[in-house]
């Protein structure tokens, strides 16, 4: 298991991009915002970049005033077709540094977030 820490101040138009300083290889089991005080209505988007292609992880708008955790999942793909299935939905597989992208995060304002990734 590994902990990943995403933390930093935001520019003064709301803006900030955090990206890991080495890769990660496992699934992405949570992240967690340690909540300090960005504005309410931040939004995020979620990747991992591994140099070669970009995984997409989430996207949230409005993250709130408080601390909280979620876990991002894929749906699954059927064999058939390929196509979505809407109610199967696994970790995700990453290989790359995880990015997140704040915006309307408010001046000055400061993001901590904390994303466990396991091998297992």
């Amino acid at each position: 298991m590994k902990i990943v820490e995403l933390a930093g101040t935001c520019a003064a138009g709301g803006g900030l991009t955090l990206t890991a300083d080495e890769n990660s290889v496992g699934y992405i089991e949570k992240i967690v915002m340690d909540y300090d005080d960005g504005d309410t209505g931040a939004d995020s988007v979620w990747t991992n970049e591994d140099g070669a292609a970009t995984t997409d992880v989430m996207t949230l708008a409005n993250l709130g005033t408080s601390d909280a955790t979620w876990m991002p999942r894929a749906l699954c793909n059927k064999v058939a077709d390929g196509s979505a299935f809407t109610d199967v939905a696994e970790r995700i597989f990453v290989t790359g540094a995880m990015k997140v992208v704040i915006t309307n995060g408010g001046n000055a304002k400061n993001f901590r977030f904390l994303i466990t990734i396991t091998d297992e």
